[in-house]
């Protein structure tokens, strides 16, 4: 019989296919055809059965699941590259709110230019990077972010902030409720008709959530099916506040109101108890570790070590470019792996593989999307990456997942990427659009509206956008 002709065969590649099984093929195949993958296995097996209208030899190549970056906020990669000098409570008060509260102005008087932008930007660097699935938490984004979403095809989560206690005392910072019970609703009503992107509730902190607000959420998620994603014991400040407030700790204060669930996601989880940890296993509320961004602010080290252990699921984020400030998630996927040794003096903790884990899988499992994605399986769909494994960082290959997440680099390694079963990065280009002109379009849309809001301009930018200049 001849072979069956297919949309894409990727061959002669190292192929990781992240199952549970952690099957390897040193030379290996992926079939795709439509959405789906087909077949994954060694290249002689798949080619006798398949031919491609596009196929892709991959040698010195690996293919491995898309990485899923559970946590992140495209709007503050305009402030990549800011401070690095202060606490996450005054650098939410003195950086990012006040452009947030630019965003959110803009969404009320019907202007989403510094969102779309942002968007557009975000799904870029994202692409480039090998990610093939983000939740981006954001304050206020009306439904067409979504085609954004579409036209980048990038496969998203896209979590509403919803927060109603100024926590930070700034006026223009929160919409009001029913505003944004309102988009909400429209936005889950645009996210059912895309194959690419669904909603979340997101949760701004429990310092900046009433118990109210905890609970229509939590009252909305069960009615609708959506999921929920919160900051959840992020700070020290965060800890002694709800202890004081509640005499308890965020986790058990959440957990006390019938909050937490399999279907919520707690953003950075640092400050735990060993009963805090066990709360998260019993309830199936998962974790989205960021540990550059934790590392960068000096909010702590997270107990992932301690959480894996008790069978939480721990997965990765690198949360926004402005404390990050890249997103590389073989660099969090590292960084983790690093932190957890050195605090627990234990060189045998959170191996590469686990840590691959947590970049891949873990991550759809934390999403609710780990039968669709998060490994290279019969049946999934087709969000996979090539890695060039040719360049002097790489070589030799002693251990390919040690390699990958000890050596490897996002911006110059990740060669391909498709998502859905469309090539969206090939030869390291963008397929749906030109990244230097999002690049310019973005930074020029947002230098000038962040001077007419008299917010300051980096001195690179001050000669195209001075005040003068934009008036």
């Amino acid at each position: 019989m001849s072979p069956t002709q297919i949309d894409i065969l990727v061959r002669d590649t190292v192929v990781i296919t992240g199952n549970a099984e952690g099957d390897i093929f040193y030379d290996g195949a992926v079939a795709i055809d439509g959405r789906d993958i087909i077949a994954v296995g060694p290249t002689d097996e798949i080619t006798d059965r398949y031919v491609g209208r596009e196929t892709l030899g991959a040698r010195n190549r690996a293919a491995m699941p898309g990485l899923v970056d559970t946590h992140h906020h495209f709007l503050q990669n305009f402030l990549k590259g800011s401070r690095d000098d202060l606490a996450l409570e005054d650098w939410i008060a003195e950086v990012s709110s006040p452009r947030i509260i630019t965003a959110v102005q803009d969404y009320l008087e019907g202007r989403p230019g510094l969102q779309w932008h942002a968007t557009r930007l975000g799904c870029v660097e994202a692409l480039r990077s090998g990610i093939t699935c983000i939740l981006n938490m954001e304050w206020a984004t009306p439904p067409d972010v979504v085609d954004v979403y579409e036209e980048m095809g990038i496969r998203a989560v896209h979590a509403l902030t919803l927060t109603d206690v100024d926590q930070w005392q700034e006026c223009g910072m929160l919409l009001p409720w029913h505003e944004a019970m309102d988009l909400a609703d429209r936005l889950i009503d645009r996210c059912r008709s895309s194959r690419l992107v669904s909603f979340c509730y997101g949760l701004a902190c429990p310092n900046s959530c009433s118990q109210e607000l905890f609970r229509e959420v939590r009252h909305r998620a069960d009615e609708d099916g959506s999921r929920i994603h919160v900051h959840l014991a992020e700070t020290e400040f965060e800890w002694h506040n709800i202890r004081n407030l509640y005499d308890t700790t965020p986790v058990g204060y959440l957990n006390e109101i019938g909050f937490l669930g399999p279907d919520v996601l707690g953003a950075h989880c640092i400050w735990l108890s060993d009963d805090d940890i066990q709360v998260l296993r019993d309830t199936g509320t998962a974790v989205s570790h960021n540990p550059e961004c934790n590392m960068k602010v000096a909010d702590g080290i997270a107990p992932v070590a301690k959480m894996l252990e008790a069978g939480v699921t721990v997965s990765l984020g690198t949360d926004s470019c402005a404390v990050n400030d890249n997103m590389d998630m073989f660099e969090a996927m590292r960084v983790a792996a690093f932190l957890q040794k050195v605090t627990t003096m234990d060189p045998a903790t959170v191996p590469a593989a686990q840590a691959f884990a947590m970049g891949t899988i873990a991550g759809a499992q934390a999403l609710g999307l780990a039968d669709r994605i998060g490994s290279l399986e019969p049946g999934k769909r087709a969000d996979l990456i090539l890695v060039d494994l040719s360049q002097p960082h790489m070589r030799p290959i002693n251990n390919i997942l040690n390699n990958m997440v000890y050596a490897a680099s996002a911006a110059s390694d990740v060669e391909t990427v498709i998502v859905d079963g469309q090539i969206v990065v090939k030869d390291r280009q963008l397929s749906c659009c030109n990244e230097q002109t999002v690049i310019a379009e973005a930074e020029a849309f947002a230098m000038e509206r962040f001077a007419r809001a008299g917010l300051g301009i980096p001195p690179y930018y001050q000669t195209a956008f001075s005040q003068d200049a934009v008036t």
